[in-house]
């Protein structure tokens, strides 16, 4: 997260709780800001006492999704035309918008919410959502679903090691992937079972 961003982030701005959900709008919006350095930052001044958890998780969520319809909207609205132009070009790549395309074939909308446990790639996946014309409401509640569950886990998992945010990145980095990793795996055995069934229906009685 930039230096500027880090000295704003404090408890003694007047804005704090705007500045969060604003911070949280723009990383969604491809900028160059870190959300879970965000909400890492905020869950060790809620760990100090310095604010208050219950209001950062409604501001971090709204930011959130905001910055996610926002982004989905430009993609079903001005598509590819806009991904020449910064921030965008930065993290909404061609070969990033293929690969996203493929796992969209694949998985649908659990994609969505896998996406919120995908550090770098979450802004290329919620513009794709709406450049593949994912339908809205369906999109915005896997996407809430995901929310509810790595910003309280990100929020309070500072306590949890006594507010050493250092030792917590590697830990999130393992965490984020295996809960994609475990995804992809429920979704390949819902893929198989009707398979395994089919093929059993058609072998040849003894």
């Amino acid at each position: 997260m930039p230096t500027w961003a880090q000295n704003l982030l404090t408890d003694t701005h007047p804005f704090f709780y705007p500045l969060v959900f604003l911070f949280l709008l723009l990383a969604g919006l491809g900028f160059p800001i870190s959300a879970d350095l965000t909400l890492l930052a905020c869950g060790y001044l809620a760990y100090q006492g310095k604010a208050q958890i219950l209001l950062l998780t409604v501001c971090a969520i709204s930011g959130i999704l905001l910055g996610d319809a926002l982004m989905y909207q430009i993609g079903k609205r001005l598509g590819l035309r806009l991904t020449c132009m910064w921030p965008l070009c930065k993290a909404i790549t061609p070969a990033r918008i293929e690969r996203a395309r493929r796992s969209f074939a694949v998985h649908g909308y659990r994609i969505v919410f896998a996406a919120r446990f995908m550090p770098g790639v979450r802004t290329v996946f919620m513009f794709t959502s709406g450049l593949l014309n994912l339908k809205f409401w369906r999109f915005l509640l896997f996407d809430l679903v995901g929310a509810l569950i790595v910003v309280p886990l990100i929020l309070m998992s500072v306590t949890w090691v006594a507010g050493n945010q250092s030792a917590l990145l590697p830990i999130f980095k393992k965490i984020q992937w295996l809960i994609v990793a475990l995804v992809g795996a429920l979704v390949l055995v819902k893929k198989l079972r009707p398979r395994a069934a089919d093929a059993s229906e058609s072998a040849p009685l003894g």
